[in-house]
């Protein structure tokens, strides 16, 4: 990795693996995302919010499986969210919000942890978490959750009708039979006695 240091380019290749935080939030930088940075295996937390950067998240971000924290929120970035993002089994906190990312948010794997906030912001991007569809979504699906849910209701309703038919056969059938038992007795009690 070369750093540019007051005019002086510096090049570093065996202190890279030492890395494993990288914040360089609010500092008006500008340029491509570095792709460099995914040579730094080591890296737990990486924050370049609030700058200028724009390009894309690269596909092979995953070579960082130790990343635990990825903030890009507050820049130009656009394009894909990788799906390999969701090999990142250490990835707790995510915030790619307000940036321009578009298409169908890699929602599986340790992506489906978040929640649409770290995602909000992006007017080209749809499907879970957020609430907006995409468009190649089948429609299919949607009719299937609405079924699912129509079921669900029927289900619940004889559920709570036969809860509740049991309920009055346990409190009338013990009344039922007291009373037939009582009025059973007068007219064997007047066979058997009839003075």
């Amino acid at each position: 990795m070369i750093v540019n240091t007051k005019g002086q380019d510096l090049e570093y290749i065996k202190s890279l693996s030492l890395i494993i935080s990288i914040d360089l939030s609010s500092n008006n930088l500008s340029g491509d995302f570095p792709k460099e940075i995914t040579n730094l295996f080591g890296l737990m937390s990486l924050n370049l919010s609030k700058n200028h950067i724009h390009g894309s998240i690269p596909n092979n971000i995953s070579r960082l499986p130790e990343l635990s924290s990825l903030d890009l929120s507050s820049n130009n970035l656009h394009g894909e969210i990788p799906s390999s993002m969701s090999s990142l089994t250490f990835l707790c906190y995510l915030n790619l919000s307000n940036n321009n990312f578009s298409g169908k948010i890699p929602f599986t794997g340790q992506m489906t942890t978040f929640s649409e906030y770290g995602f909000s912001g992006n007017p080209g991007l749809c499907g879970a978490p957020l609430i907006t569809k995409c468009r190649d979504d089948d429609s299919s699906e949607g009719k299937t959750i609405v079924d699912d849910e129509r079921n669900d209701e029927f289900i619940d309703q004889w559920f709570y009708l036969s809860i509740g038919l049991v309920f009055a056969a346990g409190i009338l059938v013990p009344f039922f039979v007291l009373v037939l038992t009582l009025l059973g007795r007068k007219p064997l009690a007047a066979a058997i006695d009839p003075g």
